[in-house]
This record gives C-alpha cells, structure tokens and sequence, in this order.
C-alpha cells in the first residue's frame, strides 16, 4: 500500500502552475453534524489522466466532490486547480466543470436550444463550438429533437456536452453512469474515453462501480468512511496486490492442467467450460506464461479477472 504519509509530504510541497498537477487536495475535512464526511482527505491528479475516485456509497465521494464545485464548503483544507488555489476564490475553477448528479434540461426544448441556453450564460454561445461537441457526443443528428424524447443515456451525453461549453482543462464527473442500462454505461465508457483523447482534459470522476473504473481510469484513490486508504497509478496498484484471478485459455487443455497441479506458481486450479482458472501473484504472471509456453503449451489469452475488486476488498478488511 502507497505510504500516505509520503503522500502527503509530496502534496504539501510548493508547486508552480507550469509543472502542478490537474488536481490537488491538501487536508480538506468536512463534518455533518455527527458524520465526519471528510477526514484530512489529501490526494493529487496528474494531468492527463482519467482518474478514478473509488469508494462505497456513503464514503466522501460526492462530498468532495461538491466542495470541489463551490457547492459546499469544507471545515478546513484547500485545494488548487491547475496550480491556482482555492484561497483566491471562485476564480480557482475558472478551468474547470463540473456534472454533479444527473444532468436535467428543459424537456420541451431541443438539444440544441439547451445547449444554446447554457452557452449564453457561459459565454459559450457560438453555434459552430455547439454544434461540434453535440458531433462530439453523438448527438449531432438528433440535435434538433426535444430532450423529451432522449433515452437516460443521451441525457447524459447531453449533459457531458454542456460541462465541456467553457472548455475545461479539468472535467469533474460524479457517477457519471448512475441509473443507466449496460447499453447507457457503455456508451458512457466510450465517450469519456473519447472526450480524454481528443479534448485535452483531465477527467476526475468519483465511482462506486469497480468494473467500470477499471476499464477506463488511468489513476485511482480509494476512500472509506472518509479517509483516503491509497491512491496512485492503476499499474502500480496492481503490482500491490497478493493474488488475483488469472483465466487461461489454452491449446490442450489436458497437458495444461497436469503441468498446473504440479506448479508452485499458482493456488486455487480450477478448470472452467473453456478455460483454466487459477489464483496468483500479480508478479508472477510473467513467469507462469514463460513456464508454460517452454513446455509447448500454446496459450491464447491469460486474462485477469476481479483485480481491483480483489485490491478493494484488501483494503476494506484492512480498515
């Protein structure tokens, strides 16, 4: 587990605004009442990255969250956007946006006409910069349809649209897919990915759903009851974990099992309709491919399965 007392040297370090993170929090702690939503929660965004920030329901998530988007004020902590801090005021998020919960419009006016709202409060009017993000978004051709007749996950996409009006270097999205079908997150999916590659933006997205994140986030922080238990690269995560789950699909499957119940490598063989599961060390992996493959035993793929759940579920014991 990264050592969050490192950590928080490292974010408590002066930084100027040419080398600063997307994103930076320094200690912030918020309390309702009897609940410590916020516990000197401490974490830092590279640019660039989709950053994944992973917890249970009821966790922080959405509060920080709303202390990010001036909806909430924290009882102590600061933070910095881009290297501007939040001690100068609303001006700290004049490069960023935000889609908190689900994003609503006017249901009986067009796509367009929405976009065209928020852009004359924005600033953002120009029908040309509209048009191309609702292109963007996949919602060109239905640009002219009213709200009311969009499917929960073209409301969504809308919603992505209008957060990207002023085009923000860093896009903060709270469960973005929450209330979708599979066909919806999906889409979702794509479409962040997308908005990543081509809008040079940095996306801090808050998820309970650890299949999703997986999929699309560069970076993660996990919190519990408030306080942050890790954060760091996904790749670099991973290399934490104990055991994962490791789904083998092999030419004979015969030979690869007797090889497998003889290796020292692995633990829990269990064969499956089309493949061979096993438990292992993440690190491992590598060597168990080269010990196979030098027995000339042809594998298709090796696919891991549950990673982050595996890591979330350790560090949910743990706390």
């Amino acid at each position: 587990m990264p050592d969050n007392n490192v950590a928080q040297d490292v974010l408590e370090s002066p930084t100027t605004p040419e080398i600063s993170p997307a994103l930076e929090c320094f200690g912030i702690s918020k309390k309702f009442k009897t609940i410590q939503a916020l516990d000197n929660v401490s974490l830092s965004v590279p640019r660039g990255s989709i950053f994944g920030f992973l917890g249970p329901n009821g966790a922080g998530k959405s509060t920080l969250i709303r202390v990010l988007a001036g909806l909430i004020h924290s009882d102590s902590g600061h933070f910095s956007i881009l290297g501007n801090s939040s001690s100068s005021g609303h001006h700290v998020r004049k490069d960023m946006s935000a889609l908190v919960d689900r994003a609503d419009f006017y249901k009986n006016l067009s796509a367009f006409q929405n976009m065209k709202i928020l852009g004359r409060l924005t600033g953002h009017e120009q029908d040309e910069h509209i048009n191309e993000l609702l292109q963007l978004l996949g919602l060109y051709e239905r640009r002219k349809d009213k709200v009311k007749t969009f499917s929960q996950g073209m409301k969504q996409r809308l919603g992505l649209a209008q957060a990207l009006l002023p085009d923000p270097r860093l896009l903060v999205l709270d469960e973005p897919t929450t209330g979708l079908d599979p066909q919806g997150m999906h889409e979702i999916r794509d479409f962040i990915l997308k908005i990543a590659a081509e809008q040079n933006v940095t996306i801090f997205l808050s998820s309970h759903l650890l299949h999703e994140v997986e999929l699309i986030c560069s970076d993660i922080a996990l919190i519990f009851n408030g306080k942050l238990a890790a954060q760091g690269s996904m790749s670099t995560m991973f290399r934490e974990i104990e055991g994962v789950t490791v789904e083998l699909e092999v030419e004979d499957s015969p030979a690869a099992l007797a090889f497998l119940e003889k290796s020292d490598l692995i633990s829990n063989l269990k064969p499956l309709a089309n493949a061979i599961s096993v438990d292992i060390n993440y690190n491992k992996i590598p060597d168990l491919i080269r010990s196979m493959s030098a027995q000339g035993i042809n594998i298709f793929s090796a696919s891991q399965r549950n990673r982050l759940e595996n890591y979330f579920l350790s560090l949910m014991e743990e706390k």
